[in-house]
């Protein structure tokens, strides 16, 4: 990853978290503006980012690539990590993951866990079938 990308990636993540993101300008301090410019059915997200000070712009996107999809150790590191409170990430591009209750009428837990950033996403039932005995 180069330069220009590592930060710009470090800004996404910013992005996404609702942290400050400084502004691009050397020099300039001033307040930065992100806002979500994706789609409901978009499965990347978008953000603009803008300096309101400077007038200093920056598009943060992700970059769809949902081969190879996760494979089971990944999702069960993942769902771990977020049953223990901490901040499961994707493990081809380091983004936290989001996971989403899905309603289940058998009163299992189901998620969906989606990558904003690679557009990577699977359904799981928790907990696993293996460990149901």
């Amino acid at each position: 990853m180069s330069t220009g990308q590592s930060v710009s990636h470090q800004h996404f993540v910013m992005a996404l978290q609702r942290e400050p993101i400084p502004c691009g300008t050397p020099g300039c301090s001033g307040p930065v503006e992100s806002t979500d410019r994706s789609r409901l059915q978009d499965r990347v997200k978008t953000f603009e980012v803008t300096c309101q000070r400077c007038g200093w712009q920056e598009r943060l996107s992700g970059h769809e690539q949902v081969t190879p999809p996760w494979d089971e150790a990944a999702l069960l590191v993942m769902a771990e990590e977020h049953l223990m409170h901490q901040q499961p990430c994707c493990p081809f591009d380091g983004i936290p993951v989001i996971f989403t209750s899905m309603p289940n009428p058998r009163r299992r837990a189901q998620y969906r866990v989606s990558c904003v950033y690679c557009g990577r996403c699977a359904e799981m039932d928790w907990p696993p079938l293996e460990s149901r005995r």
